[in-house]
């Protein structure tokens, strides 16, 4: 019986290390993958639930911004070329919170590829309705235009308490997703 060279056992011994090798390496990824899944949902989580904060910051200087615009007397609103200048900013920056909120719909759908889904599908739909009433709100607004003193001072009076009123909706939603993410979120 040959049991050939040394170096073709040796090469055989390896082989086997290896694979054997391969196989602990196999089962232990397992148990390293899972932990690494996890900590990736809680992190994609975390910045979910601070960027609503951040969307619900975005809101309050708004909606503080746009009723005091759209209440400026024409007689204290100074030169109209910066006062317009102002509105324009103010639709931009509508348009900016808007896409913000469009955005932060589309994470939450997003989140479902990682693996978690919110416990109450509800409470998050609601807070993106909120914020989306709200940005249309001032949109509308903000529609009238900066030049048109008359209709602008009517609009104040109609928009004003509206705004108001989708701001509290945008508040009393967040209430809801301050809360530890075991809590929102199922894996």
């Amino acid at each position: 019986m040959d049991w050939g060279n040394g170096s073709d056992l040796v090469s055989a011994v390896c082989n086997i290390a290896m694979a054997g090798a391969a196989i602990y390496a196999a089962s232990n990824a397992k148990d390293w993958l899972s932990p690494k899944l996890n900590e990736r949902k809680f992190k994609f989580a975390d910045e979910l639930i601070e960027k609503f904060c951040i969307l619900q910051q975005e809101a309050f200087y708004l909606h503080a911004d746009v009723k005091q615009i759209i209440n400026t007397d024409p007689e204290e609103q100074g030169d109209i070329a910066q006062f317009r200048k102002r509105w324009h900013l103010m639709y931009d920056r509508e348009n900016t919170y808007r896409k913000n909120t469009v955005s932060l719909q589309t994470e939450m759908e997003r989140m479902e590829l990682w693996g978690l889904k919110p416990k109450n599908k509800a409470e998050f739909t609601k807070i993106i309705k909120a914020h989306l009433d709200l940005a249309y709100t001032i949109s509308d607004s903000l529609g009238i235009g900066a030049s048109e003193s008359q209709l602008r001072l009517k609009n104040s009076f109609i928009y004003d308490k509206k705004i108001s009123e989708k701001y509290r909706a945008v508040r009393a939603s967040h209430n809801n997703i301050i809360k530890h993410y075991s809590k929102l979120f199922i894996d």
